[in-house]
């Protein structure tokens, strides 16, 4: 009962920046006739973010969950959804894209549209599958911190009341010092000198490693590290590519390898970000963090990795980050 207050409470937050077709809330029904599909909405304003449940109905134990975010297309009168990360995943299911319309059908609220599976790297975008949801509650069966956070990415700033008034301190020039002259009873007006210190202070700076920024390393660890994979690896050199992950929309990345930067303020795009890496051999356990510069125009930072060793094994790999939590992959390495 308490969980369900606190709820509430958080969607009566909500609704003040909500627009005209509030779509928060529960929606089940069908995707392409062959799955039940659920998809659970937080809306604020003419953004949206949430998670979607679907399983096949031959098979219940063939399922995935899986964050989205999403936003109003004015012009055209449609909501656009686009998965990001898996929540849980059966093992066949692959991100997807939904564009749906709200509309009234025999007094009910439905969401319909269609869903294709999202492009990647190596192929397009799957042929679209008719969907179809009705609202069955005003408020999402579960709200997850992912969602949370999601919400505080995409909430207005908050107006700043009454901003204190700075008033300048008034400079008071120096004054002169008046030496009288007493041989030839005239007044002589004579600055006054202030002479340098007889001391000097040294800033003496350290050699710089290479790589290593301190403070970047700080608002780095300031943010949460949320562990995408952990892998074990038999090779000290890997290759990395880092693209965007579906949508180009502006994000960017500052890289990190063991808490040295590697690359700084990098725009993902369809077109990789290439790193040739050679694992340090003081130590077998292996960080790399990428740490989001931005949120880019549909949140949150999300980037699609690739990276092979160097004996040819190959790996993909989905990344999420936000303004508080980094992604992580950590390669553990164990010799043949």
């Amino acid at each position: 009962m308490k969980r369900l207050f606190t709820i509430s409470l958080f969607l009566i937050f909500l609704s003040k920046y909500s627009c005209a077709q509030n779509i928060t809330g529960t929606w089940e029904g069908d995707l392409g006739g062959v799955e039940f599909l659920q998809i659970n909405i937080i809306q604020v304003g003419d953004k949206i973010c949430g998670y979607t449940w679907d399983y096949i109905y031959e098979r219940k134990r063939d399922y995935c969950k899986a964050y989205f975010t999403g936003s109003y297309d004015k012009k055209n009168d449609v909501w656009f959804l686009s998965g990001y990360s898996f929540m849980a995943n059966s093992g066949g299911h692959v991100l997807m894209q939904l564009r749906l319309r709200d509309e009234i059908e025999d007094g009910d609220i439905i969401l319909r549209g269609f869903c294709r599976t999202k492009p990647s790297f190596f192929s397009g975008a799957g042929d679209p599958s008719a969907v179809k949801v009705k609202k069955v509650s005003n408020r999402p069966y579960i709200i997850t911190d992912a969602m949370k956070e999601c919400v505080k990415s995409i909430e207005p700033p908050k107006k700043i009341k009454n901003p204190p008034v700075i008033t300048p301190k008034k400079i008071t020039p120096p004054q002169k010092n008046t030496i009288q002259n007493k041989k030839q009873d005239s007044v002589v007006t004579t600055p006054v000198i202030v002479k340098p210190r007889d001391s000097i202070t040294k800033i003496i700076t350290s050699p710089k490693k290479i790589g290593l920024d301190t403070n970047r390393l700080n608002k780095t660890n300031e943010r949460i590290n949320k562990v995408i994979s952990r892998i074990v690896v038999h090779d000290r050199k890997i290759t990395l590519n880092v693209y965007d992950n579906g949508t180009i929309d502006g994000d960017s990345v500052s890289i990190f390898y063991n808490g040295r930067i590697i690359m700084s303020h990098k725009r993902l795009t369809d077109k990789p970000l290439l790193i040739d890496l050679t694992l340090d051999e003081n130590t077998n356990i292996h960080s790399i963090v990428l740490f989001a510069e931005n949120l880019g125009s549909i949140p949150p930072n999300t980037a699609l990795i690739i990276f092979t060793t160097s004996s040819g094994k190959r790996y993909e790999l989905l990344s999420s980050a936000t303004l508080s939590q980094n992604a992580e992959l950590i390669f553990e390495y164990a010799p043949k």
